[in-house]
C-alpha cells in the first residue's frame, strides 16, 4: 500500500525503521470522555503499538462499568466495550491522581476542551485532545500557553489530515501529480446528531454547532494543504428559522489570482434518513481525483491522459493512523509536524471568519 505522505520525522514509519517497539516502554494512555469519540478512541487505541489504554474516566457510572454499552455516531462500528482490564474513575482528577499516565486522550464536548487540557497538563501529562480545539481562538490560546506553562506536549486529533484517501490527495498535490489545481471541493454532510450526550452538540454554546465542529474538519486540511486563504465569503443557513447561522454551510476560500476555485461544503441539517457523506473532488490540470464515501470504489483517479484507475491506500482509519503518529511522537520526546497546536488554533480562526462572513453578508480577510 502507499506510504504516508507529509510524515514527519516522529511518524509511526519512520520511528519504528529505526528503534524496535519491544525495546521501548510502552506509552500508557488515559481516556477522559467514554462517549461516542471515546470509544472510537479506545478501541482504535486497542490496534496501536507501542500503547496501553491503562484507565478511562467519565462522570456516567454507565460508560465505565466493566462492560460499557455501544454508542454510535456519524462513523464507524458501534460494539459494546470490555473495560474490565482498565482502571476506571468518575473523573480525571481521580485518574491523574493515581499516577503511571504518559498522556491524557480528551474526548470531551467543546467547551471543556480547555479547562480540561490545563488540568491534565498540570497533573504532568501529554494531551491528545479532540477537534476542534476550542469554542474560540481565545480558549485556543489558553491551551496553547498551558503546553508552554507545564512543558507538555498538546496534540489536537484533526483525524481527517490522517484519513488514508485524504492522505493520496495530499500526496498528490506535492508531488505535482495533479498539476496546477483548478478547483476543488469538499463536501461534509450528515443528519443532526441528537445522538450526543444530553444533545450538547446541537447546543451551540457547547458545541459551536456544525460550523464548528463538523465543518472544521475540511476547514483544517484544506489550510494544510493549500495554507490560510487570504479571505472567505460563506453563506449558512439554519434548520430552525432565526436561528444562528450554524447548522449548513458553502464557503469560498479566496487565494487570490483568481485561477482556482476552492468551495467547502458541511453540515448537519439533513434528514435522519439522510446518510453520512465525506467527499471531495479535485480538479488539476492533469486530472481529477474523486473521494465520496457513496461511491464504490471510494477514490478514483481520472487522469486526462490515461485510464481511470484506484490510488493505493493503507486500508485503516484517520483515527488509526492519528493515534500512531502521536504515540511515536510522545516515545520519542519529539514535537509532531504534521498536526501542529497553533495550526488547530488558525482551523478555529478560519471557521471564525466563516461564520463573521455569513452574518454580514461580506467577503471577511484572514
Amino acid at each position: 500500500m502507499a506510504g504516508r505522505p507529509g510524515a514527519g520525522p516522529c511518524s509511526p514509519a519512520g520511528f519504528t525503521d529505526q528503534v524496535h517497539w519491544e525495546a521501548i516502554e510502552l506509552v500508557k494512555i488515559g481516556i477522559v470522555g467514554m462517549g461516542f469519540i471515546g470509544q472510537q478512541h479506545f478501541g482504535t487505541w486497542q490496534n496501536v503499538e507501542g500503547a496501553q489504554v491503562v484507565a478511562v474516566a467519565d462522570k456516567e457510572v454507565d460508560r465505565i462499568a466493566a462492560s460499557a454499552n455501544a454508542i454510535g455516531g456519524n462513523v464507524g462500528d458501534a460494539a459494546a466495550l470490555d473495560l474490565s482490564a482498565v482502571q476506571r474513575y468518575s473523573s480525571l482528577e481521580d485518574m491523574l491522581a493515581a499516577g503511571g499516565l504518559d498522556a491524557v486522550d480528551i474526548c470531551l464536548p467543546t467547551f471543556l476542551h480547555p479547562q480540561m487540557t490545563e488540568t491534565a497538563m498540570a497533573g504532568g501529562v501529554n494531551v491528545i485532545c479532540e477537534k476542534p480545539m476550542a469554542l474560540d481562538v481565545a480558549a485556543c490560546d489558553a491551551m496553547l500557553a498551558s503546553a508552554e506553562k507545564h512543558g507538555k506536549m498538546l496534540f489536537i486529533a484533526q483525524c481527517i489530515r490522517f484519513w488514508p484517501e485524504y492522505e493520496v490527495l495530499a500526496n498528490m498535490i506535492k508531488s505535482g501529480q495533479l498539476g496546477r489545481l483548478v478547483s476543488l471541493k469538499f463536501t461534509r454532510v450528515s443528519a443532526s446528531p441528537f445522538w450526543s450526550q444530553g444533545g450538547w452538540l446541537n447546543d451551540i454554546s457547547k458545541s459551536g454547532g456544525a460550523l464548528l465542529d463538523l465543518h472544521i474538519h475540511d476547514a483544517d486540511f484544506v489550510q494544510s494543504i493549500l495554507g490560510m486563504p487570504k479571505a472567505v465569503f460563506s453563506q449558512i443557513g439554519a434548520i430552525t428559522e432565526g436561528g444562528p447561522k450554524v447548522d449548513h454551510t458553502i464557503s469560498h476560500y479566496l487565494y487570490g489570482g483568481g485561477d482556482m476555485v476552492v468551495v467547502v461544503e458541511g453540515g448537519w441539517a439533513m434528514p435522519q434518513t439522510y446518510p453520512f457523506e465525506m467527499a471531495f473532488e479535485v480538479l488539476g490540470e492533469k486530472g481529477c481525483l474523486s473521494f465520496s464515501t457513496s461511491n464504490d470504489p471510494t477514490l478514483t483517479w481520472m487522469p486526462f491522459d490515461g485510464e481511470a484507475v484506484t490510488p493505493e491506500f493503507r486500508a485503516t482509519t484517520g483515527y488509526q493512523q492519528e493515534l500512531e503518529y502521536f504515540t511515536a511522537c510522545i516515545a520519542e520526546g519529539k514535537q509532531p509536524e504534521r498536526v501542529q497546536p497553533f495550526e488547530a488554533r488558525e482551523a478555529v480562526r478560519l471557521v471564525a471568519a466563516e461564520k463573521q462572513s455569513a452574518e454580514t453578508g461580506q467577503i471577511v480577510e484572514l
